[in-house]
């Protein structure tokens, strides 16, 4: 009898350490997941992190641009050019004026136009710009063309194109 209780003794003991190995495989196994798991948390964390620093910056300056779109009460991209030539005095030194389009884009209009300025000096050429730049609408340039004039090598003729964007 005491053969058998020390067999079974063996018995007991190998089967509470199979049974303490299969727990360990298994902590192993649910510790390397939750690991995975925990780095790619992190890299999430790190990725929104970035992506709201990004928007704490860009925040204010779609701000901006949003009040500049309400405020523009002007019809088309022909009277928000003229309010700004007109402004500096330079309505009389336009060549032309000529529409080259409108679409909407997202709920928003852009229309474009080219705009020929003749025999300009250089500090009214920055003028325009800053004009553009700091007008209650939404002017955007997207191509300028500068070239001496033909009379006068001193004075500039200015080719722009230039976009209007405003809302409906």
């Amino acid at each position: 009898m005491k053969e058998y209780l020390k067999d079974k003794k063996d018995i007991y003991l190998f089967a509470g350490l199979i049974t303490m190995l299969v727990t360990v495989i298994i902590l192993v196994i649910f510790s390397t997941v939750v690991m995975k798991d925990l780095e790619r948390l992190n890299s999430q964390y790190r990725e929104i992190t970035l992506l709201k620093d990004e928007v704490t910056v860009l925040r204010p300056k779609i701000a901006f641009v949003e009040r500049k779109k309400s405020l523009s009460k002007i019809d088309g991209i022909v009277s928000a050019v003229d309010d700004v030539f007109s402004s500096l005095g330079l309505r009389n030194k336009i060549k032309s004026i000529k529409r080259i389009g409108s679409r909407e884009i997202s709920g928003d209009i852009e229309e474009d136009a080219e705009v020929s300025i003749d025999k300009l000096n250089m500090n009214e050429m920055v003028n325009i710009f800053h004009k553009i730049e700091n007008s209650p609408m939404l002017l955007v340039l997207k191509k300028v063309d500068i070239k001496t004039s033909f009379e006068k090598q001193e004075l500039l003729n200015l080719n722009i194109t230039i976009t209007l964007i405003h809302g409906k």
